[in-house]
């Protein structure tokens, strides 16, 4: 996204000298728009209520933005009060997203503004400090863990889908990237003989060598069996005790690769994603396959601790879990499972090769062989592991499975989503102090009690920040047994969009309240429903992942990433080699015409596209659909998923495949 006042100015000048429409006469005939295929709207029927309900939504976002902007901002963009940089970066994460959707480019301007905002508060660099204002060097976290990286990530992956030229952000995107691939002296991260992550905590400074154990040892994050099996209760609180458990904790934990390391790989994906550069691709591919390899030597299971010569458990005797946010972890599967989804899909798109969705199948498959059933007929999978084996058994999270079937299309991964259909019998009631961040103890045991019935096609909105709650009814609406869903779960998204306005317009804090109690809102922009629906996917793994899509959209005549003005999109079936598309222009005196590309990133190629029996030949990235007022269309669209090198360039700035 460039200046928006230098554009204005640039226009200005081009309308005075007449040169306005000789500009857009040059793009009109420019390779792409002479040559795309092109097919026309000529339906006219009322408009469906999602249709209408979806573009409702986007524009209450829009409104609801600049509220919480002017409320919780301030005039450079950084948010009032402290907090780590992962928060204050997820406050407007999503919100290049929405605009890649066709939302207003306030939302992309404010996204661009606040990212370099919180970096340059962010990068006082002070050598040693761990205040709030010194967690960046280099405009990238100095030393940290990958979960909580991903989390502040998202939103500069996101602005990738807004503007894939900013000249800024395209360096940034290299100098990330090469921080894993020892291009920057100060950040040698990866061992390049080993395939390994040197470390638990990693960024722009290099791998850590010492690292705080006390959190993740008290709050169950980690183990350090077998070399200790068992902690005293206040071994924190004797300095000499405290001493010799650090020096162990840096010595068994600290300089180990661990699963969660693999959220790196979306790091390097997007450097691919903007430059186009193998050495990304390969970067990605050698150490996915380093750990599917630790995998197969493992019996299958993925072990969670790897030593700096490549060794499972090289630093535990050869134990093959302990490690940070692994099996032992308070969080176990969910953390790992996000890893390894992003990771494969990373690792597919950039190769084509199927075969890296073993990375998370594997996984799924082995704790699904590993369930447990309540005498109701309950599913209960193990979340975690110990030396007593394997424990923590609660209903399985579906985002995982979602995230694979879109990948794979595969019928067995579709038979896995049924099996969970079947067991899903009840909603669970979690004991509060599962999640709680102030709890201590094994946290082994979870609350289940026979509550009302376990709904499929049930929608509630829970925002974009979820593990995927809200697939169930995705899932279910592409089984053909929720024809309802596309309009649910826009209206749930929008009554919770309307819940966060009412805070907003509620809250009587002033500046100095909001900064002492560091609370804020949840972000009014919520995009999890619209993804779904217009581009036929699962909601984006929030704690880095990329954007997933089976088709995306563009503006023809203003040339932005976007649905045009009033137009709906719903994709309304999918499958390996075909999917079915509604669009519907809701204007009643403009006509739209609009771009249909192949996946989030072009990754995939069109082979035809149909309207009832009339068929024409694509056999390229993308087409073209115009709109007339009031007009809609159905289409079905004939697909090769995972045979083009993906990129954040628009359809325009490609060299045309047709």
């Amino acid at each position: 996204m460039k200046n928006k006042v230098g554009l204005k100015i640039v226009f200005l000048i081009l309308l005075i000298s007449g040169m306005l429409n000789i500009q857009a006469q040059e793009l009109k005939n420019s390779d792409f728009f002479k040559n795309a295929v092109l097919i026309k709207a000529s339906k006219i029927e009322p408009h469906p209520e999602w249709a209408i309900m979806q573009r409702h939504l986007m524009k209450t976002m829009e409104e609801a933005a600049p509220q919480y902007v002017k409320k919780f901002t301030q005039k450079d963009g950084t948010p009032y009060g402290k907090g780590p940089y992962d928060d204050v970066y997820e406050m407007f994460f999503n919100w290049p997203e929405m605009y890649a959707m066709g939302g207003s480019e306030y939302l992309f301007e404010t996204a661009l503004k606040s990212y370099n905002a919180i970096t340059l508060n962010n990068s006082a660099y002070v050598k040693d400090s761990i205040d709030y204002n010194h967690q960046l060097y280099k405009e990238f976290p100095r030393k940290d863990d990958w979960f909580h990286i991903s989390e502040g990530i998202t939103l500069f992956y996101n602005l990738g889908l807004g503007d894939p030229k900013l000249s800024e952000n395209v360096k940034r995107a290299k100098r990330f990237a090469g921080f894993y691939m020892n291009e920057d002296p100060e950040a040698q991260n990866f061992n390049t003989e080993h395939k390994t992550i040197k470390s638990i905590f990693t960024g722009s400074e290099g791998p850590a060598t010492t690292s705080s154990g006390i959190y993740n040892l008290r709050y169950g994050h980690t183990s350090l069996s077998p070399v200790l099996e068992n902690l005293e209760p206040e071994w924190h609180e004797n300095p000499e005790r405290l001493k010799e458990i650090q020096l162990l904790y840096d010595q068994v934990i600290t300089r180990t690769d661990v699963p969660v390391n693999l959220l790196a790989t979306g790091l390097i994906t997007n450097a691919y994603l903007y430059t186009g550069e193998e050495k990304y691709k390969t970067w990605v591919l050698e150490y996915v396959d380093a750990w599917m390899k630790r995998i197969a030597e493992n019996g299958g299971l993925l072990p969670d601790n790897i030593g700096q010569t490549g060794k499972i458990g090289e630093y535990r005797n050869g134990q093959w879990w302990g490690g940070l946010y692994g099996w032992y972890g308070r969080y176990g599967v969910l953390m790992e499972f996000s890893a390894l989804s992003v990771a494969s899909e990373c690792a597919y798109m950039l190769s084509g090769d199927p075969k890296y969705l073993d990375l998370l199948r594997s996984q799924i498959t082995s704790i699904m062989k590993r369930a447990k059933y309540t005498k109701e007929g309950q599913m209960l999978v193990p979340y975690r592991y110990k030396k007593e084996g394997w424990y923590s058994y609660r209903p399985m999270m579906i985002q995982d499975l979602a995230h694979l079937w879109h990948a794979s299309m595969d019928p067995e991964d579709w038979k896995k989503i049924e099996v969970l259909m079947k067991g899903n019998k009840f909603h669970p009631l979690w004991d509060e102090g599962i999640w709680g961040q102030n709890t201590l103890g094994e946290l082994d045991t979870v609350v289940w009690k026979k509550a009302k019935p376990f709904d499929w096609n049930f929608e509630e909105s829970m925002g974009d920040r979820t593990f995927g709650t809200t697939e169930h009814a995705r899932l279910m609406y592409y089984a053909g047994k929720n024809p309802d869903w596309p309009l649910e779960v826009l209206k749930a998204d929008y009554q919770e969009v309307i819940k966060r306005m009412n805070f907003m317009q509620n809250d009587p804090r002033n500046i100095y309240s909001i900064q002492k109690d560091d609370l804020y809102p949840n972000n009014p922009v919520i995009t999890k429903g619209l993804v779904q629906t217009t581009m036929g996917t699962p909601q984006t793994v929030y704690n880095g992942g990329l954007l997933r899509a089976t088709v995306r959209y563009f503006d023809g005549d203003l040339q932005r990433p976007g649905l045009p003005k009033d137009v709906s999109a719903l994709v309304d079936g999918i499958q390996a080699n075909q999917t079915s598309l509604q669009l519907v222009n809701l204007n009643p005196v403009q006509t739209r015409k609009l771009i249909i590309q192949s996946g989030a990133f072009g990754e995939h190629s069109f082979t035809e596209v149909a309207e009832g029996q009339n068929k024409i030949a694509v056999n390229g990235s993308y087409f073209m659909v115009e709109l007339p007022p009031a007009s809609s269309i159905h289409l079905a669209i004939g697909m090769k998923r995972f045979v083009n090198k993906p990129s954040y360039s628009f359809p325009w700035d490609k060299k045309y495949s047709n």
